[in-house]
């Protein structure tokens, strides 16, 4: 099994669901539409990041590797980012996703100090100026992945969820000095 910081990973997206929440109290937003629209959204955004993190675990596996490396988790995005969901990574990941909406609401607010401390460790992260490195297995995930890859710069959402998804990605890259 490949090691990965999985936990943390969703930590992190609790931490950022309550940060949102927390601005949209700020702001005096209607409740009720921040529980129609924003729910909603989070929930979309957490199913794909849960799919995308399943084939992160996929590429780092084929790759031999003994956790996910940035290349993988950027070669998840992509792909998911590309390649639609079956009917059935959908169903499973909005679960997924529900679940983790269930034990946010069950779970404690952050704190202002932990804000700070995911944004020192954001900071303080330098992977050096490089291009992602391409999976070389010949599974069908792994051709498309490369497909992806060589498209990507080409790719025009649909949709502007799926926008800003690519502009995550995109900054994420850029912020890293990574490029695809």
């Amino acid at each position: 099994m490949v090691k990965y910081k999985y936990k943390f990973n969703c930590e992190y997206v609790k931490f950022y669901i309550k940060f949102i929440r927390y601005n949209y109290k700020m702001a005096n937003v209607n409740d009720n539409v921040m529980n129609n629209v924003l729910e909603t959204t989070i929930q979309a955004y957490l199913a794909q990041m849960d799919s995308a993190m399943k084939v992160s675990d996929l590429l780092a596996k084929h790759a031999g590797s003994d956790e996910i490396t940035v290349d993988h988790l950027i070669g998840g995005l992509v792909y998911r980012l590309m390649v639609p969901m079956t009917n059935e990574e959908v169903d499973a990941s909005i679960q997924v996703a529900k679940q983790i909406m269930e034990k946010l609401d069950d779970s404690d607010s952050c704190s202002e100090s932990e804000y700070d401390e995911i944004e020192e460790i954001y900071e303080n992260t330098d992977f050096g100026s490089r291009k992602v490195i391409k999976p070389i297995c010949n599974c069908s995930i792994c051709s498309k992945l490369r497909v992806c890859l060589i498209n990507y710069c080409n790719h025009e959402c649909n949709d502007p969820l799926a926008q800003k998804f690519k502009d995550s990605i995109d900054h994420t890259c850029e912020q890293h000095k990574i490029y695809i």
